[in-house]
């Protein structure tokens, strides 16, 4: 979120109905601002959503959340459910030589990165970096393919190359000097310090590592993703009435005392064409990532050997179709209706390695999905149902020019109070990081 509101006037217009969008309104309302929500589409919710078919949910976009306090207490005032990860079921692999494995470094690669993280000093302005090079410094080649690659891809659909220290992963930041396990040592004390230890091996009574524990769970609401916006949606539609305008085009900034600018970068642009062109300028340059997702419903009875855990990532020295695969009905209960007799998969293909496959038709992206359950999970024979969703601008890349948009945007438009805008490029590309930003003092 970048801005601040005019607190001393009570009124807010949120531009976009989006996740960003239905979180904003109904943080302010709650707020006691008097909340008017604009939506250009039919429906709110933006890339969330969940679709019932015959065999179970298929999600259209994000499949989970991490399960902070204040998600955590975000959803149980929705009245949302959440499901926990299965307990048997919450191992992740990342795919080496066709093979899924816990941890795919040999021996020799894992003391080398060992290696390279206590022995490699950051030069200036590491945060500078992008995460390639970050990482072939300080884990080496082997890790920065197979450990630093798999994971951002999975997170952002984009190659370590593409994005910055600083806008993507900022704790990884390391102060000129330092070696990665000095500095990842520092941090790890001063947590504990802030975490209430007590110096003699006692903590505070609070319990704040069982805490520190519990925001590490992966939760999923128990009827899909699309329960929440769902219940977002119909609570501003009570709260707002008339004032939650959907259908409704915006071609330009509302005169009114706090604008909130809830839509993606480049529609924002947009927008602030005529007042700040300079801004628009800058927010053009945020690129975009395609992604299709594609949930993949299976007969129990086509599985040639058990495929139990959260899912596989798919570094790009692998040269596969996909990026990974989801395990839907493995981690989550509730993702298929009969768990005797159907699994659920979500495949993942596309990024900025592979940008053709949003443009590919029905029947390629199904060959591919086939290939990839048979060579990875041992998975024969046709599914029962494919579920695809496209997505032409799915993820912000938050490369090493981002943090300077969003100085620009501080510096300018966004300097003066009542101007805000918000979203997945403006600092908290995830659902957590966001609804924690909206719940947060503005």
């Amino acid at each position: 979120m970048i801005g601040t509101l005019d607190t001393e006037r009570r009124e807010a217009t949120v531009i976009g109905a989006g996740i960003a969008g239905l979180l904003a309104a109904y943080a302010l309302d709650k707020k006691g601002y008097r909340v008017t929500l604009l939506e250009e589409r039919a429906h709110a919710g933006g890339l969330i959503g969940t679709r019932r078919t015959e065999y179970g949910i298929a999600e259209r976009a994000a499949h989970s959340l991490l399960a902070t306090p204040s998600v955590v207490g975000f959803c149980r005032e929705l009245g949302v459910e959440l499901n926990e990860i299965r307990r048997e079921a919450r191992a992740r692999f990342v795919l080496r030589d066709g093979r899924l494995r816990k941890f795919p470094l040999r021996a020799g690669e894992a003391l080398s990165a060992i290696c390279h993280a206590a022995f490699v000093r950051a030069g200036n302005h590491s945060d500078a970096l992008n995460l390639e090079t970050w990482g072939r410094r300080h884990l080496g080649d082997a890790a920065h393919a197979y450990l630093l690659t798999p994971f951002v891809r999975g997170i952002y659909g984009a190659q370590p190359a593409e994005l910055g220290v600083a806008a993507a992963f900022p704790e990884l930041a390391i102060a000129p000097g330092q070696t990665l396990l000095t500095a990842l040592l520092g941090k790890a004390f001063k947590r504990r310090a802030q975490n209430g230890h007590s110096g003699h091996g006692a903590r505070d009574a609070t319990d704040t590592g069982k805490t520190t524990k519990q925001r590490k769970r992966m939760v999923a609401p128990l009827r899909g993703m699309g329960a929440l916006t769902q219940s977002l949606e119909r609570q501003l539609e009570q709260r707002l009435g008339a004032r939650f305008q959907r259908g409704v085009r915006v071609n330009g900034l509302p005169d009114v005392p706090n604008v909130v600018l809830a839509t993606p970068a480049y529609a924002a642009a947009a927008l602030l064409q005529a007042e700040a062109p300079e801004l628009s300028r800058r927010l053009r340059e945020v690129r975009y990532t395609s992604l299709v997702s594609v949930t993949a419903f299976v007969e129990r009875a086509s599985f040639t050997r058990p495929v139990e855990g959260v899912g596989v990532l798919v570094p790009a020295r692998e040269e596969r179709h996909c990026l990974g695969i989801l395990f839907n009905s493995s981690a989550f209960a509730g993702r298929v209706f009969d768990e005797t007799r159907h699994a659920s998969f979500t495949v993942l293909l596309g990024g900025s390695a592979q940008p053709d496959w949003v443009a590919a038709t029905d029947e390629s992206i199904a060959a591919a999905v086939r290939i990839e359950l048979a060579e990875l999970l041992g998975i024969q024979g046709e599914p029962l149902q494919l579920v695809i969703n496209r997505w032409p601008r799915a993820i912000p890349q938050y490369s090493t020019a981002l943090p300077d948009i969003w100085r620009s945007a501080q510096e300018t438009w966004c300097g003066e109070p009542g101007h805000v805008l918000f979203g997945n490029y403006t600092g908290q590309v995830s659902l957590r990081g966001m609804i924690e930003q909206a719940t947060a003092p503005w």
